[in-house]
């Protein structure tokens, strides 16, 4: 019924599901995997003081990078749950670019104690009301992982839980995620869609506010929203049939 195997043993698997993963999963991997090193090197150097703005990013980085790495080692919640963190990160990594006052934060001066709260609406209302286009795509994405993997839900079992009956019922429960290479494709293409919205976001505020030197990585952006848009054609055009 349950899982028996080490965590050395679930290590090995997975490592062993990411070297695959280029082979097993095509453009829609390779296009996820770039579009996450364009977010990690996004940056050649700052061009004023913008320390909150480099802190998220870094966060950004960290978390699009673990959410892709999850989804190939089959791990969908885990992914899902992260991917919601980068997308809140990218709205204060964007906001704090030009907002490079750190009270909204914290003010170690006077010693207030800092409100994430009060700090996230300013945040989200400032994207809302200037960058709209990207401020909707976020909602999108973050809503459906709100909807669908944020909170503990009978539905996120069929991952990994099955009941066979019969004569010779078993139960499953496994540590990995069932194989569904349609659906994990989907994931994906929209784990590759978040990180270049935020790209974009970033760059855009970049271009009108300035605050670093992008490095040559950020010129990759267009293309990659267009190797984007061509995987989300052919998911339209796939009919929806799981292994």
């Amino acid at each position: 019924m349950s899982y028996v195997m080490s965590i050395e043993e679930f290590s090995h698997i997975e490592h062993q599901l990411i070297l695959g993963a280029e082979e097993r999963y095509g453009d829609f991997f390779t296009t996820a995997r770039d579009v996450s090193l364009v977010l990690s090197n996004i940056m050649s150097w700052p061009t004023k003081d913008c320390d909150i703005f480099i802190r998220f990013l870094s966060q950004m980085k960290k978390a699009h990078t673990l959410a892709l790495m999850s989804l190939v080692r089959q791990h969908r919640i885990q992914a899902k749950m992260t991917l919601r963190y980068f997308l809140e990160s990218t709205v204060h990594a964007a906001y704090a670019l030009v907002h490079v006052d750190t009270t909204n934060y914290f003010d170690t001066a006077d010693g207030k104690k800092h409100d994430p709260q009060k700090a996230s609406r300013a945040a989200y209302a400032w994207i809302r009301e200037h960058f709209e286009s990207h401020s909707d795509e976020i909602k999108r994405m973050k809503d459906l992982i709100n909807e669908q993997t944020a909170h503990a839900n009978v539905y996120n079992s069929f991952h990994n839980f099955e009941f066979v009956g019969g004569e010779n019922a078993a139960i499953y429960t496994t540590f990995f995620d069932f194989d569904d290479d349609h659906w994990l494709k989907v994931d994906l293409w929209e784990c590759a869609q978040a990180g270049l919205v935020a790209a974009d976001l970033i760059l855009a505020i970049r271009k009108v506010h300035g605050g670093f030197f992008p490095s040559r990585d950020a010129d990759n952006v267009p293309q990659l929203i267009e190797a984007a848009d061509r995987l989300f054609a052919h998911l339209e055009n796939v009919p929806n049939v799981t292994k």
